[in-house]
């Protein structure tokens, strides 16, 4: 099996969460660009350090930059790791860090070359994010552009390092202020999509035996739910200016 059908199905799970495959497709597309040296910001310290994104860059140079906090809790590195610790695949391991502080950002580095700089799944996790990539385009002299996985229709998780859920237009607004030009925005699925995301997520209160009418008319309309999530038609909310979808990414060039 490679490694993207492996990751679509063992650790994103995209049959299930759909809007992960905007990133498979969206990476698709980079490793198309040809990108000299491509840096990829993302937790790895869940895996011990190792990028599981890694394996699906086609680039001369990958360099992984871990994020973490300042006041990281020592059981949660490697807390994942035993998802990908018996395979095959060549996962590169970070050599760069940056730790946030809640009012400053720590780096273990003064520059990186890179042209490309991926955001896969943390924005959410940044308690900064306009500050923070205010240094990284100073410690990135030479970047061309930025690519940004995330969603603003999540639980609240990885508490308490858990902060903003910024739209496609609160991420244009920090692009403009920085001088980054937005040129693509992308979007995955609708209204129908988000209701399923959010069943899924609440497993296990619908396990609870108070709860098992309310689960066995969910099991009934999941299939027609999911027939549905992946329509434009419904991404529409039939008011003017009002949408959904369970994802999006934004591309900007410097």
């Amino acid at each position: 099996m490679n490694y993207k059908t492996f990751a679509k199905k063992n650790i994103f799970k995209t049959d299930e969460f759909y809007q992960f495959n905007l990133l498979f497709n969206d990476i698709d597309k980079i490793n198309k660009m040809n990108f000299k040296h491509i840096a990829i910001l993302e937790r790895s310290h869940i895996y011990n350090g190792f990028s599981i994104f890694s394996p699906l860059i086609r680039s001369k140079s990958v360099s992984i930059i871990d994020y973490q906090f300042s006041k990281m809790i020592k059981k949660r590195i490697g807390y994942q790791y035993k998802w990908i610790e018996k395979l095959e695949y060549k996962f590169l391991k970070s050599e760069f860090l940056i730790k946030d502080d809640l009012k400053k950002f720590i780096f273990n580095f003064k520059k990186i070359d890179c042209d490309l700089l991926i955001i896969p799944n943390v924005l959410h996790h940044c308690s900064d994010f306009k500050l923070l990539l205010k240094y990284l385009l100073k410690k990135m002299p030479y970047i061309k552009y930025i690519y940004i996985f995330d969603s603003y229709l999540r639980e609240g998780h990885q508490h308490p390092f858990d902060y903003a859920r910024h739209t496609p237009s609160s991420i244009e607004k920090i692009f403009s202020d920085l001088n980054i030009r937005t040129f693509k925005i992308n979007k995955i699925g609708n209204a129908f999509d988000v209701l399923l995301y959010f069943i899924s997520q609440s497993k296990v209160l619908l396990d609870n035996n108070e709860n098992k009418n309310l689960k066995n008319k969910f099991n009934e309309i999941i299939p027609l739910l999911q027939s549905k999530r992946k329509s434009k038609k419904w991404e529409d909310l039939g008011r003017k200016y009002a949408s959904l979808n369970s994802a999006y990414s934004i591309f900007g060039k410097k």
